[in-house]
């Protein structure tokens, strides 16, 4: 059966609770409630025609959602693809804080020639959560909606692929003979520091440029060099298990998922004073309290899951039990070799090269050049590998009116999901531009123009 390829999908349901289309429009009327006009004498009340008590909403739907996927063929389904589904949970125009709402009996007005006080009789609908214009089927495919996954998808290959080397034993050697310089820059460091303890921090020692130094030395030079020494401590602790691990996994597909991200957002998204719910205009202002104003806050609530998924296999010949040499002195000594990153491979090579590390901030080389080595050098063949991301966001809207007849909150919600699954074929090749840059790649930028 042949792929038919990607389609495109989408589904709205209509809230049961919206009133009847206006005849000729594309609205619909949800009726809210009624203004009376109250006798302060004998209590009569009196509708008051012309007088705003419903609403108009051009938005029907309770929930619209939108799905981009493909169709496989199957069963069983032995492959996979792209998958995007962007979803909208709108709040079910249902008039909320049905109640009765009076002015004080002495708060008289004169409306069509009758005399007395305001009383509201019905409930309110929050209007900034509707967004009544919004065409929503079109609005959740809008690329606004979809997560993005460029940030994570040359991380989710490095965390995913079959990890060989446990320690960076062979960068070390090479970069070893900068731990002397290390070693005075830190001293001399910690002198200057002594000498100046006592008076004015404001000289040399405290220089763009001195500081700069510093910062580098530590980022590059301390900070490396003990996660050497904590890799090769963890690997000498846990050889044996590594190597009957790798030993295992050799020449077969295993699944490896990892969680790439995981959090979460609350914030006041935006607030201000003033009624924003139907019905509105003068009669309903007559019904707050003199002297106090409505308030009313937007809550955004965002929560954003990334994990990936890979399955991956390597063949090195030394991790190979059918071969007569596997208990060889050499097959032992070159796992040793493997597990402690003392191989000569492209990858090392270019890592003990000097300011390589800069040159992967802004171009693939580097990337590229570990994937030819787990191509060439370790077998690495990738069966599948997948970014997943889950992107929630609730918006909670609070309006808080301080009538005469009592104080009313209200609260409503809407919620708009967005799952995607990024399928790469080829893994390999995802670069790192300047608005992915960590606050602390952007401080070693900066260091370095002042001390180059």
């Amino acid at each position: 059966m042949p792929d038919p390829g990607p389609r495109f999908r989408t589904k709205a349901v209509r809230s049961n609770d919206v009133g009847l289309q206006n005849p000729g429009t594309s609205t619909y009327r949800i009726p809210l409630g009624k203004f009376y006009l109250v006798n302060p004498n004998t209590g009569v009340r009196s509708p008051m025609p012309g007088v705003t008590d419903y609403v108009d909403v051009g938005n029907p739907y309770q929930y619209v959602a939108m799905c981009k996927d493909e169709v496989h063929p199957g069963p069983p389904y032995t492959s996979g693809g792209d998958f995007l589904k962007v979803s909208a949970e709108l709040p079910n125009p249902r008039v909320m804080g049905a109640g009765k709402y009076s002015a004080y009996p002495t708060d008289l007005d004169n409306y069509l020639g009758a005399t007395g006080y305001v009383r509201y009789e019905g409930g309110f609908l929050p209007s900034n959560l509707y967004y009544n214009d919004w065409n929503f089927i079109p609005t959740v495919a809008d690329p606004h909606f979809a997560p993005d996954t460029s940030a994570y998808e040359l991380q989710a290959y490095r965390r995913t692929r079959p990890k060989i080397e446990h320690a960076s034993a062979y960068v070390f050697v090479r970069e070893s003979r900068d731990i002397p310089r290390m070693l005075k820059s830190t001293s001399r460091f910690f002198h200057d520091m002594w000498k100046v303890a006592g008076g004015n921090m404001t000289g040399k020692v405290m220089s763009r440029k001195n500081v700069a130094d510093h910062f580098l030395n530590h980022q590059f030079g301390w900070v490396p060099f003990l996660s050497d020494l904590r890799k090769f401590y963890t690997t000498y602790q846990n050889a044996a298990i590594i190597k009957g691990r790798l030993t295992s996994e050799n020449d077969r597909f295993v699944r490896h998922k990892v969680v790439l991200d995981d959090k979460s957002t609350d914030k006041v998204f935006d607030s201000g004073t003033g009624w924003i719910c139907y019905p509105a205009g003068y009669w309903i202002n007559r019904l707050m309290t003199s002297g106090q104003s409505p308030t009313w806050e937007i809550r955004e609530r965002k929560h954003s899951y990334v994990s990936a998924v890979g399955s991956y296999k390597f063949y090195r010949p030394e991790f190979d039990m059918s071969l007569p040499d596997y208990n060889s002195a050499w097959s032992r000594i070159q796992r040793e070799l493997d597990i402690y990153g003392l191989r000569i491979t492209p990858a090392n090579v270019y890592k003990a090269t000097p300011w390589s590390w800069l040159i992967d901030w802004f171009t693939e080389f580097g990337s590229n050049l570990e994937t030819i080595t787990d191509t060439l050098v370790d077998g690495v063949a990738a069966q599948y590998l997948y970014v997943m991301r889950h992107d929630s966001t609730e918006l909670v809207f609070n309006q808080y009116a301080p009538f005469k007849s009592g104080p009313l909150s209200m609260t409503q919600s809407m919620t708009i999901d967005a799952k995607i699954r990024k399928a790469a074929s080829s893994p390999y090749g995802y670069g790192l531009t300047w608005n992915l840059l960590s606050p602390r790649q952007l401080a070693i930028l900066a260091a370095l123009k002042i001390t180059h």
